[in-house]
């Protein structure tokens, strides 16, 4: 059971910013105003929350802060309660200003396991603890990583979510890549011709049926199943047939008992929608493949449009707006998508938000560099 949400964006701190812009179709991209970042468009949080401990200012740690805090809200949590945080760099920024200036003692906590060993010890975590890095799927694994601790057994819940926060390093590995795009991005469009970046955080508070209804806390939605797969085709390119997003897809509607390719029951895709030529390309085919016909495919649409590409909260941030939309029953639009690509004949959500269908599923998929392919199943509370 979803239980709780939180999340901090280029729309500002908190859940209920972040689902008002996106269904009013706004996006948070803009002109990057710092030299460092040359000529990017990024989607920066605007205001981020100090530390009034002042333990930390690695900008990473403080995002994941304010997002776990709204999720959790004074939540008075089982002591099997697990902490899975998915990133890419994660405290990499602190280290990186470090190493551009006087070096007197470097930070004391950078790399990828740095927000999860903050959180923990700020949150008084004290059972498993862990982080997910396999690039932009990292935020949907970490999920579906805690999904799979509470479906077993082995814990009762679990905060479970992804940050990552920009920094020159980031926005120049990517410009070297040239992955990104010359203006604002535009998912599925036939002028879509790369990414743009974006920073925040995300999180969910999972629990069993049984503790949230010891607890009394009333659902949101559900995390019902959970799917990965392997391309292994390129370090970069996803493999153009789409055969790992395809088995991923399979493997989460398998977990969460769905029949066949439960498309009767699914009410929408959130796709991972980059923007860049070959990832949204490769998703059309997959979703074409998984559910039989290009006619078949339920809903389509993407957050990245307006938050930008978040890295490792990516797939974090759009588990949470996928429980949104199954909950209010309203799909927002797909930010940036101006005239959809002829070429894939998807139904994908533009313009102004729409109503969901009766299906009582969502799929929330996420398709990272390295050929890793992530998938959740979200049902309907």
């Amino acid at each position: 059971m979803v239980t709780g949400l939180g999340a901090i964006s280029g729309f500002g701190e908190g859940v209920g910013p972040l689902w008002e812009a996106l269904l009013a179709g706004r996006s948070a991209i803009r002109a990057a105003e710092d030299a460092r970042f040359g000529s990017a468009f990024l989607a920066r949080v605007p205001n981020v929350p100090g530390d009034l401990r002042g333990e930390t200012g690695e900008r990473a740690h403080l995002l994941a802060l304010a997002a776990s805090g709204e999720a959790l809200e004074g939540s008075a949590l089982p002591p099997r309660t697990a902490l899975v945080v998915g990133t890419t760099l994660g405290g990499n920024r602190a280290y990186e200003e470090w190493l551009a200036g006087p070096r007197e003692a470097p930070p004391l906590q950078h790399g990828a396991g740095s927000p999860a060993t903050f959180l923990a010890r700020r949150l008084g975590f004290r059972g498993t603890v862990e982080t997910v890095s396999v690039a932009c799927a990292s935020g949907t694994a970490a999920v579906g990583r805690a999904w799979d601790l509470i479906a077993t057994g082995e814990v009762e819940a679990a905060l479970a979510g992804g940050v990552d926060a920009l920094s020159p390093f980031v926005v120049s590995g990517f410009g070297s890549l040239r992955a990104l795009s010359p203006g604002p991005a535009r998912p599925f469009d036939v002028r879509r011709s790369g990414l743009s970046l974006g920073e925040g955080a995300a999180f969910l508070l999972l629990e069993s049926a049984e503790g949230a209804a010891r607890a009394g806390r009333a659902p949101l939605a559900a995390i019902a199943g959970y799917g990965s797969a392997s391309d292994a085709f390129h370090l970069t390119r996803p493999d153009p047939e789409g055969g790992g997003l395809l088995r991923a897809m399979s493997a989460a509607v398998s977990s969460a008992g769905l029949a066949g390719n439960g498309e009767r029951d699914i009410a929408f895709v959130n796709a991972h929608g980059t923007g860049t030529v070959f990832n949204d390309a490769m998703e059309a085919r997959a979703f074409a493949r998984f559910f039989g016909t290009v006619s078949a495919v339920p809903p389509v649409w993407g957050v990245k449009g307006a938050l930008g590409h978040t890295l490792g909260a990516a797939g974090a941030f759009e588990a949470l707006v996928s429980v949104l939309a199954l909950r209010e029953g309203r799909i927002p639009p797909t930010a940036g998508l101006e005239e959809p690509d002829p070429a894939f004949a998807l139904d994908v959500v533009r313009g102004e938000p729409r109503r969901t269908s009766s299906g009582r599923f969502a799929l929330s998929t996420s398709a990272a560099f390295g050929g890793t392919n992530a998938v959740l199943v979200v049902e309907r509370a």
